[in-house]
């Protein structure tokens, strides 16, 4: 079920306000007037985040932006200190040309960090959240909460991998531009994430408590509820770090994961007895 609609509980009179206001604003980052997660129709769903089982999931990169993006304070307070100054640059496009003059694309950097008394001195970040499938079923649950007929829950679930596929190359194919200049880039991650991230490429890391000469750093966030406003925030976070070449490992498969060559033939063997 949708946990938080534009930062409010979703079953709260507030949310139920919103979207019959059609007030579509983020709570959390200014620069949005109106929700731009896709959506159907004119309804904006502003799932910030959902609860998936005893989960609770962060699911839109905006809602790290909370308290006038403080997660990029942090982030400056680590690599420099709180007396540095920074530049923020959001969305820069990263490319070259080659000898042949064809321009070759790195992608986007979500954030640039740049110290404004050393442009030489900066810090990328990046923001990933989980995905949910079956969207439309938050579109239900709207329905439902404005006819005050709200289901126990809805099926939908997460889609993790497909997060992972686009996240990980993407880091380490922008990354390497960091490793080679030796400058810190850092990934933004709630721990639920995290702990799935881990898991799943078996990714060797350490955990850290100053910055030093680390190139990939994981800023990892508690999502916590506070009883005073009851509404949900972005909690503590703790810091990792890793290397490229662990990064670039992850994709390996261990020896007893990888599949028999007799299991894929019978696999196709069936294939092709269903295509007959």
């Amino acid at each position: 079920m949708q946990l938080e609609a534009f930062g409010e509980l979703f079953q709260s009179e507030e949310a139920i306000q919103r979207f019959r206001r059609h007030n579509y604003a983020c709570p959390f980052d200014d620069r949005v007037y109106e929700c731009d997660k896709p959506n159907r129709g004119e309804l904006r769903y502003g799932n910030c985040t959902a609860k998936v089982g005893d989960d609770n999931i962060i699911i839109c990169p905006r809602r790290f932006y909370e308290n006038n993006f403080e997660i990029l304070r942090d982030v400056k307070n680590f690599i420099w200190n709180d007396k540095v100054k920074v530049e923020c640059y959001d969305e820069l496009h990263i490319s070259s040309r080659t000898e042949e003059g064809d321009k070759f694309h790195f992608g986007n950097l979500d954030w640039l960090l740049v110290n404004q008394e050393d442009n030489s001195d900066f810090c990328g970040v990046e923001i990933q959240t989980d995905a949910t499938t079956g969207t439309g079923k938050f579109r239900k649950g709207i329905e439902d909460l404005l006819d005050g007929n709200l289901a126990e829950s809805y099926n939908f679930g997460l889609n993790t991998l497909a997060s992972f596929k686009g996240f990980l190359p993407q880091f380490i194919f922008k990354g390497q531009l960091f490793d080679d200049w030796k400058k810190p880039y850092v990934a933004i991650m709630q721990d639920e994430l995290w702990k799935k991230f881990i898991t799943k490429f078996r990714i060797r890391y350490r955990e850290i408590e100053t910055y030093t000469t680390e190139t990939f750093l994981f800023f990892i966030y508690t999502l916590e509820f506070g009883e005073t406003d009851n509404k949900y925030h972005i909690g503590n976070f703790r810091i990792f770090s890793t290397r490229w070449i662990d990064l670039l490992f992850s994709f390996s498969v261990e020896n007893e994961l990888l599949l028999d060559l007799n299991d894929i033939i019978y696999t196709i063997e069936r294939k092709k007895a269903n295509n007959e």
